[in-house]
């Protein structure tokens, strides 16, 4: 009977310190996901304008290069996409009606204290008819 009485009294469950961690990690995990998770959210929305320009543009009216770059800036400039300009797409001539339109850039964002997380993206699309 003096066995069992004495495992019930050490047996308490997570103590104050376990609390604490675990609220330590939630918040470190919340953080990160609060400060990084827009940065993926602007890739998605610029990933699918990308999308919408390949598939609803023809470069032979839209005047080559330069008419694919205004027509990503336009729709950039409506989904208020702001560190995102129309220099930084690289557009390639595949063939005569073809082209490779290419995006790769890295954005940097503050943590805590002298911590940052830098994260990198790229996507790339083809326009024009095959």
């Amino acid at each position: 009977m003096s066995m069992t009485t004495g495992l019930a009294k050490r047996q308490r469950g997570a103590g104050f310190l376990l609390l604490i961690v675990l609220i330590g990690l939630a918040s470190f995990f919340g953080t990160i996901a609060l400060k990084v998770g827009p940065l993926y959210l602007n890739f998605w929305t610029v990933r699918s304008i990308m999308e919408e320009t390949a598939q609803q543009l023809d470069p032979t009216q839209e005047g080559d290069v330069r008419g694919i770059v205004t027509s990503i800036e336009k729709r950039l400039y409506i989904n208020s996409i702001e560190n995102i300009k129309g220099s930084d797409f690289e557009v390639e001539r595949i063939d005569g009606e073809r082209f490779q339109v290419r995006l790769a850039y890295e954005e940097r964002v503050h943590l805590f204290f002298n911590v940052d997380a830098v994260v990198a993206f790229s996507h790339q699309i083809e326009v024009g008819s095959e």
